[in-house]
């Protein structure tokens, strides 16, 4: 069975990661632009999209790669998340999860890993209190 279309670019990944990576440090969040990340990696923007369905999945993409996961010092790679170079952006992410279910969906995914590790720590300590309450 024949494919349509050209067939991916194995580097097309990296590159536009490289770009998107690139403009969030450079502007944020709100100046990432799907437009601008296809132009720099030199690649089109339905590239983009067939790898990821929207800015805030492009981003949280970023995010989940370059913040330490919730191992070992929880604390330390919650602040990461939340408060390192990536606390504005998922920050943003959250504020736009607001106004989109898609978005809300997207956020969701990316902490759901820090909320599993957070029970996980706090479920026993907190069924130790109820318990003896």
């Amino acid at each position: 069975m024949a494919t349509r279309g050209r067939p991916r670019r194995a580097e097309a990944d990296a590159e536009i990661l490289k770009a998107a990576l690139a403009m969030l440090r450079e502007g944020g969040y709100r100046a990432l632009s799907l437009d601008e990340v296809a132009r720099r990696a030199g690649t089109a923007k339905s590239s983009i999209y067939r790898r990821w369905p929207s800015k805030a999945a492009l981003a949280a993409e970023i995010v989940r790669r370059e913040v330490p996961a919730p191992e070992g010092d929880l604390v330390a790679a919650f602040e990461a998340l939340m408060s390192g170079p990536f606390g504005g952006i998922t920050a943003s992410l959250i504020g736009e999860a607001q106004e989109s279910a898609e978005t809300r969906s997207i956020v969701l995914g990316l902490l759901a890993p820090y909320r599993a590790a957070g029970d996980e720590l706090l479920g026993p300590i907190l069924f130790r209190r109820l318990v003896s309450d």
